[in-house]
C-alpha cells in the first residue's frame, strides 16, 4: 500500500512541474514527509494527501473496490503451510498480522480470512471465462503454454476425471493467463459477463503458490490449502464446500 501511495505522489509531482520540495511547501508539510511518503516509509493520513494532491494541482478522489490481495493467500499459507519459505515479503507479513489479529490465530478462520481477502476473481489480468469444458482441455491448454501451472478452486475440491466437465468455479493458475487464454478459444467457453457467472478464471501465480502441487489423472493440482482458500475466495458451492472440507483437517 505504502509503495503504491508513493507512487502516486510521484505522478503528482511529475504532473505539478515543480520539485517535491515546492509541493512539500505548498501542502504544508515538511519535504522529509514527502520524501518518506514517496519512497513507501510512512502511511499518509488521507488530510495530508489532499493537502499534497492540492498543492500538485490535483484532486484527490477515493473509492472502494472488492479486496484482491495475493499477499492475503500467501499469508496464510505461510502461517499454516509447514512446506512454505519462513522467510516472505513485508506485504506478506503485513497479512500474516491482519489475519492472526482478525481470526486469534484459528486456522480455519485463517482460511476463510484469506480467501475472502485474496479475490482470485477481481485480480488485475485475470481472465474470467463461463461456458462448459473438460479437465483435459485447460490442462493441455495450460501444458501447450510451456508454463508452471495448476488447477484450484472447484476443481481441486472434486477431482473430476480427465474426460468430465469443469465445475464452477474453478482456477487455473499459471505464470501468465494471456498465454492460456488464445489457447483456449472457440468452443463453448467465453468471456464471462460478470465475476458470478464464471466458470474457471485463468489468474497469475507467484512461484510459491506452486508448491505442494501434486498430479492426478494427468491433471496438476495446487496444495489443498490454495484449493481451499481459492474456493472460499470464489464463492457459491464451491466455499461451502470447502468450509466443510476445512473443518475436518
Amino acid at each position: 500500500m505504502e509503495q503504491d501511495i508513493g507512487r502516486l505522489i510521484a505522478e503528482c509531482i511529475e504532473h505539478s512541474g515543480l520539485n517535491s520540495r515546492q509541493v512539500a511547501s505548498r501542502a504544508g508539510v515538511s519535504a522529509s514527509t514527502v520524501h518518506r511518503i514517496l519512497n513507501g516509509q510512512v502511511s499518509p493520513s488521507v488530510a495530508t494527501l489532499q493537502n499534497i494532491t492540492a498543492a500538485a494541482g490535483l484532486d484527490l478522489t477515493m473509492s472502494a473496490a472488492p479486496l484482491a490481495a495475493p499477499a492475503a493467500a500467501a499469508a496464510a499459507r505461510a502461517i499454516l503451510d509447514e512446506h512454505y519459505p519462513a522467510e516472505v515479503a513485508a506485504d506478506i507479513d503485513l497479512w500474516a498480522d491482519r489475519l492472526d489479529g482478525w481470526t486469534d490465530g484459528d486456522p480455519v478462520q485463517i482460511v476463510e480470512e484469506a480467501g475472502g481477502a485474496s479475490g482470485v476473481l477481481h485480480r488485475p489480468g485475470a481472465v474470467r471465462l463461463s461456458g462448459e469444458a473438460t479437465i483435459g482441455r485447460l490442462a493441455s491448454a495450460a501444458d501447450t503454454s510451456g508454463q508452471r501451472w495448476a488447477l484450484s478452486g472447484a476443481a481441486g475440491l472434486e477431482l473430476p476425471s480427465f474426460d468430465e466437465a469443469v465445475p464452477r468455479i474453478s482456477v487455473l493458475w499459471c505464470e501468465d493467463p494471456s498465454a492460456v487464454r488464445p489457447l483456449l478459444s472457440g468452443g463453448s467457453l467465453r468471456p464471462a459477463s460478470a465475476p458470478h457467472r464464471t466458470t474457471v478464471v485463468i489468474a497469475a501465480a507467484e512461484p510459491d503458490l506452486f508448491l505442494g502441487a501434486f498430479e492426478r489423472d494427468r491433471v496438476t493440482y495446487a496444495a489443498p490449502i490454495q484449493i481451499a482458500i481459492d474456493a472460499i475466495s470464489v464463492g457459491g458451492d464451491a466455499a461451502d464446500r470447502a468450509r466443510e472440507e476445512i473443518r475436518t483437517w
